[in-house]
Order: structure tokens, then sequence, then C-alpha cells
């Protein structure tokens, strides 16, 4: 299994439009890919209170193999990054980081 994470950085001022596209819309298309299993968003920082001129939102995929990524990368990421820059031209920034050597661990299987 391989983790590929996206972190954004939004514009406060679109953020809940984007994060609407987010979930009805791109990570849908995203896990239309063979081998991409599941998505995971996390929104928001916990405890800040400070304003801020954005806000950060971050997706885990679980994707099958490094094959798999590969391929997505190669053949579907352009055409799907730019559907976002084309509906929020300049209004969010974005990094990738690729996890490998997924170790899982559980309360069950530790306490057994």
């Amino acid at each position: 299994m391989v983790q590929y994470q996206v972190v954004i950085s939004v514009r406060s001022e679109v953020f809940p439009q984007y994060l609407n596209w987010l979930k009805t819309e791109h990570i849908k298309e995203v896990l239309e890919t063979p081998g991409f299993l599941k998505a995971e968003l996390l929104s928001g920082k916990a405890g800040s209170a400070v304003e801020s001129s954005s806000q950060e939102v971050q997706v885990f995929y679980t994707v099958q193999s490094e094959e798999f990524l590969k391929s997505y990368l190669a053949d579907r990421a352009l055409k799907l990054r730019e559907k976002g820059m084309e509906k929020f031209p300049g209004q969010f920034s974005a990094h990738r980081i690729v996890w490998k050597d997924l170790e899982t661990f559980d309360r069950a299987s530790l306490f057994q």
C-alpha cells in the first residue's frame, strides 16, 4: 500500500466552495482511478484561533501499489489538476507527498 497525501492551502473566501468541490467532484474522480482504494479528507487546524487569509485541507489517498500511483500521475493527474485550476484560478496551492512502507497498528492487535 502507498499513501498519497495532497496538502492544499485555499484562500479563505473560497474555502467553502473549494471544500464542496473536493467532496462532490474531485475526490470521486480520483477514486475512479484503478488502484485507488479510499480517500480521507482532513480540513481545518485544531486549536487554531488566529484568522488567516487561507485555510488548509489534506487528502490522504490509499493506493494499492506504487505502480498504480505512477500510472495515475502519468495518465490522469494533470487533467484532474487542471479542472481545479480552471474552477479556482489562483485561489489555492498544493503540494504532494508519497508515503511508502505503511505499517498499520490497531488497538485490537496490540492488546492480544
